[in-house]
């Protein structure tokens, strides 16, 4: 069983008994080794679409997920954040893509059109 290091709050992250300041709430928090994905929820009305992050387990910031490369609005945040079961992160975005993140770098391919 994996140690968990981190929780969540009221939308505040901490590590290792030290809030993390971010510039949204927390929605969703995933551990991966010695990684940590955060899908991060900004207010309607703020334009965010690299709303997920990894940090280390010592809180720094390891990247910002690229934007979605498809679709022409403006906005298209993600929308979900989960592992698979051999432990892709996958998250869902506002445009009815699903993208696969790299763990390494936050970059993204397309698994599925979900609309």
């Amino acid at each position: 069983m994996t140690e968990t290091w981190y929780h969540v709050d009221n939308g505040t992250l901490w590590i290792a008994d030290q809030s993390i300041h971010l510039p949204h709430p927390v929605k969703v928090a995933l551990q991966h080794d010695d990684r940590l994905a955060v899908l991060i929820e900004s207010p309607s009305n703020v334009i965010f679409n690299k709303n997920i992050l990894a940090l280390s387990r010592h809180g720094k910031v390891v990247w910002f997920i690229q934007e979605s490369p498809h679709g022409t609005q403006a906005d298209k945040p993600y929308m979900s954040l989960q592992c698979d079961k051999n432990g892709a992160l996958i998250v869902g975005n506002w445009n009815g893509l699903s993208y696969s993140v790299d763990w390494h770098n936050g970059s993204v391919s397309v698994v599925n059109f979900d609309k």
